[in-house]
């Protein structure tokens, strides 16, 4: 596998165009599991009235619970209160980390290290959906030939994720680490 990931002054070069077409497959299929983003006033006081009416309940869909679950886990209500204050924001930073790996599949760019822990984001996202989908456990991924395109593209969403962890640790090329700007 090619570079996909390499230092690059204070950021980090992203070509990731030899995988743009399996990116863009299964970044169509993540947003349509997320969903829309929910409507919020532009007023910070209805956007607060807004959020405070009705807690989003957990999704019965495992792949959206497994990306968008319960911050307490033996608390119903505080799991509520949770999704309530937290759920809108945290599929706002989904679609938005999708959208910058959709971008950085396009055409080789260069990202500063907040960028690039967008499409870490983007990336762990995809490994979460796929690997619910599949089964994956702490064990390993079931052995099954039914899916292997999906256990293929698995692997290479953990790749990719590996890469860009050891080009931000400064792992990659004896490279200095990458420090967000203050």
């Amino acid at each position: 596998m090619m570079a996909e990931f390499t230092p690059e002054g204070d950021g980090v070069r992203v070509d990731l165009g030899h995988w743009r077409w399996v990116i863009g497959v299964y970044l169509d299929d993540l947003l349509e599991v997320l969903g829309p983003l929910p409507d919020v006033p532009d007023d910070p006081l209805d956007a607060l009235a807004a959020a405070i009416e009705d807690a989003p309940e957990l999704s019965a869909d495992p792949i959206r619970a497994r990306l968008l679950p319960d911050g307490v886990l033996d608390d119903p209500e505080a799991a509520a209160e949770f999704r309530r204050f937290t759920q809108t924001t945290l599929l706002a930073r989904k679609h938005a980390d999708a959208d910058a790996l959709r971008a950085a599949a396009v055409r080789p760019t260069a990202v500063d290290a907040a960028g690039a822990r967008s499409l870490l984001g983007a990336l762990n996202d995809l490994r979460l959906m796929l690997g619910t989908r599949l089964g994956v456990t702490d064990e390993g991924m079931p052995g099954s030939d039914d899916h292997i395109q999906a256990y293929r593209s698995y692997q290479l969403f953990t790749l990719l994720q590996g890469e860009l962890v050891d080009v931000l640790a400064g792992e990659w090329g004896g490279q200095a680490e990458l420090h967000p700007a203050p």
